[in-house]
């Protein structure tokens, strides 16, 4: 599970925690963590393990996991990393893991931002070459739009909607782009190639900024995804809806 919730959860910490309970991931990823505790309570109240990473700036990537951590650490060199990557070792049965990039890019949908995002990408996928002989999961807020999605431009935001048409009405795709030719598959999309998969904001998005890529071993295992719109305080818990990846390993 992927799930931006939205500057700390502050205030919203017991709707995050309904929707963690409905949904039951075996291993969460959250973006825009603010404080350790958060992850550790929420972590107690689930029977689960915290991991909060080191990071630049307040909003950081943290992990949640039911199953055995072999080994997690946080990846952020700036340039050009904005806040952290977090990478995780995560054990499915005895003796067999899988490794886990829990990421969340620069915002906004300028240009000059998915240049950004896209040269966070080729670091990103140079720092898990070396995996690539194992299943690798990434997930998080990407702040970007795939290449074959559509988004929701009249419902946005004046100030993005202004962004976009100063750009001659387009949104560029170069990051997710990067993480597709890297031989990453959109979990999401595999499986529904036909709907929006918007995640934000409730209870009306406009667009879809939240994935889960897999490799190729995890692909050949996938079983399902959505995006999550129950229980009812989803609406109220931050202004993303998650995103969960099944697999069968």
């Amino acid at each position: 599970m992927t799930y931006n919730i939205l500057d700390g959860a502050e205030g919203r910490e017991e709707y995050i925690l309904q929707v963690l309970q409905a949904v039951e991931p075996d291993v969460a990823i959250l973006q825009e963590v603010f404080h350790e505790n958060l992850a550790q309570n929420l972590a107690h109240a689930l029977n689960m393990t915290a991991f909060f990473a080191s990071g630049n700036g307040k909003r950081r990537v943290a992990l949640l996991s039911r199953l055995p951590i072999r080994s997690c650490q946080s990846y952020h060199p700036f340039p050009p990393i904005w806040r952290n990557v977090l990478e995780a070792e995560i054990e499915y049965h005895s003796n067999k893991h899988f490794r886990l990039f829990g990421v969340h890019p620069m915002a906004n949908l300028s240009v000059i931002c998915e240049f950004w995002r896209w040269w966070e990408a080729k670091q990103i996928i140079r720092r898990i070459k070396p995996y690539e002989a194992e299943p690798c999961l990434i997930a998080g807020d990407f702040n970007a739009i795939a290449p074959y999605n559509r988004v929701a431009i009249e419902s946005m935001p004046q100030w993005l909607r202004l962004t976009i048409l100063a750009q001659g009405n387009r949104v560029y795709h170069f990051s997710i782009r990067e993480y597709l030719s890297a031989g990453f598959t959109d979990c999401f999309h595999a499986l529904h190639p036909n709907e929006d998969g918007f995640t934000l904001p409730p209870p009306y998005p406009n667009s879809r900024l939240d994935y889960i890529f897999g490799n190729e071993l995890m692909k050949a295992n996938l079983i399902d995804c959505w995006v999550v719109r129950e229980p009812m305080a989803v609406l109220k818990a931050s202004d993303h809806y998650p995103v969960v990846a099944e697999f069968r390993l």
